[in-house]
């Protein structure tokens, strides 16, 4: 996938034939693009009727102890083919960095040993969207500067998802 990066991003390629990085991505950020951009935007804005925004809405989500493991065990962040201290740096990128200002103070960055743990307690056999809203509502009750940012989704998402599956219902 790195050839379709410097493809797409050829000031930002790495020169590995000269050992040199010039320009090149820092890790969490290159990860970010190969396994998160397609949907969530490269500078994570995204459609906001399908996928949540990161750029500036994050951060939130460390509000409320239920939050912070939600954006863990979303099946497309516990599965990523990432070993948990790259897969931290990665969610520590998205929250700080992407989510700007939206992160509490005092907030506390991912650790490899709670990114393992959350990601043996993956989604799985249940609405994501359901979920999603009630995390939402937690994290907007923990963090008033949340109100108006975050979308809560809800089951009409859910319907489009089983609408563009054909009728079947998504399985986890």
């Amino acid at each position: 996938m790195l050839p379709f990066a410097i493809m797409v991003f050829p000031e930002q390629s790495v020169h590995a034939e000269s050992g040199r990085n010039e320009g090149a991505f820092p890790p969490p950020r290159l990860h970010y693009l190969l396994n998160c951009a397609g949907c969530h935007g490269l500078e994570g804005h995204s459609s906001k009727t399908l996928v949540p925004d990161l750029l500036d809405q994050a951060g939130f989500f460390l509000c409320s102890p239920e939050g912070r493991d939600y954006i863990i065990r979303l099946p497309n962040v516990a599965f990523v083919k990432l070993p948990s201290q790259q897969l931290a740096d990665l969610m520590n990128y998205v929250v700080f960095t992407l989510g700007k200002g939206s992160v509490p103070t005092g907030a506390k960055p991912y650790t490899a040993a709670e990114v393992d743990n959350l990601r043996k307690r993956s989604f799985h056999d249940y609405s994501l969207q359901a979920y999603r809203k009630a995390v939402v509502e937690s994290v907007l009750h923990a963090c008033p500067a949340a109100v108006g940012k975050l979308q809560v989704y809800g089951t009409a998402l859910d319907q489009k998802e089983v609408a563009n599956m054909g009728g079947n219902s998504p399985s986890y």
